[in-house]
């Protein structure tokens, strides 16, 4: 092998000392501050006001002077004239004690009123009468009719009328209408006291007592006068009516 040449120990030093001050001078390029740019102003423009209308002129006032007018002038007073004594003109004061007229006597003929006039009932073509009877039912309120035309009462010339009924009002004010008026029949029972022919009733499921009112109608027409009656609490009663169209 061959022996390698050792550098000279001078030449080394050299070599230290120039990348010693390569470093520093890198290190102070690195650090050195930059300029910053300050920005520029842009100039602005200049505005210059130009007017466009012409001035008017306005006229001057110049004041006038008004004459002022002179102080007013006392008017000096007319003398006084002598006037009569005022009692010759005055006129009399009316008396004080003037009687006050006395009030007229009232009239003594003062018609009197004419009293108003009922006014009639409205006629109807059946009479009604009522007939009551102790034989009531403690179960139930009977009202019987009889509706018949009469042409000769004494002979007994009679014929029963058909599809007539019975209105009744109870002692409520509840309405209760019969069954169709037509197909005669007794009451009680043939000879019995209380027995009456019918051919019309109103029946109510429970006995009732007061005072109650009713009338014969056909199509819903009022063909005879009302009529009241009363029911007795004890004992039980039956009604009877008798609705006859007279000649």
């Amino acid at each position: 092998m061959k022996n390698r040449k050792s550098l000279p120990p001078w030449l080394l030093l050299v070599a230290v000392l120039i990348g010693s001050m390569s470093c520093s001078v890198g290190t102070l390029l690195v650090r050195a501050p930059t300029p910053t740019q300050q920005p520029t102003k842009t100039p602005r423009p200049t505005f210059t006001f130009t007017p466009d209308w012409t001035p008017t002129l306005l006229p001057t006032f110049t004041p006038t002077l008004s004459p002022v007018p002179p102080a007013d002038t006392p008017t000096p007073e007319a003398p006084p004239t002598n006037t009569p004594e005022a009692a010759a003109t005055d006129t009399p004061s009316p008396p004080t004690d003037t009687p006050v007229p006395a009030a007229p006597p009232p009239p003594t003929d003062i018609p009197t009123p004419a009293e108003p006039t009922a006014t009639p009932p409205p006629e109807y073509a059946f009479a009604v009468t009522s007939y009551s009877f102790n034989t009531g039912s403690a179960l139930e309120t009977r009202i019987t009719a009889y509706v018949i035309e009469v042409f000769d009462a004494s002979v007994g010339h009679f014929q029963d009328l058909h599809e007539y009924q019975v209105k009744l009002i109870d002692p409520m004010g509840g309405e209760h209408l019969s069954n169709m008026s037509g197909g005669r029949n007794h009451t009680t029972g043939e000879g019995l006291g209380d027995d009456r022919w019918f051919n019309a009733e109103v029946k109510i499921s429970s006995y009732t007592p007061g005072r109650y009112r009713a009338w014969l109608v056909k199509d819903g027409v009022q063909m005879s006068p009302e009529i009241e009656f009363e029911l007795a609490t004890q004992p039980a009663q039956y009604v009877h009516l008798d609705f006859f169209l007279e000649h």
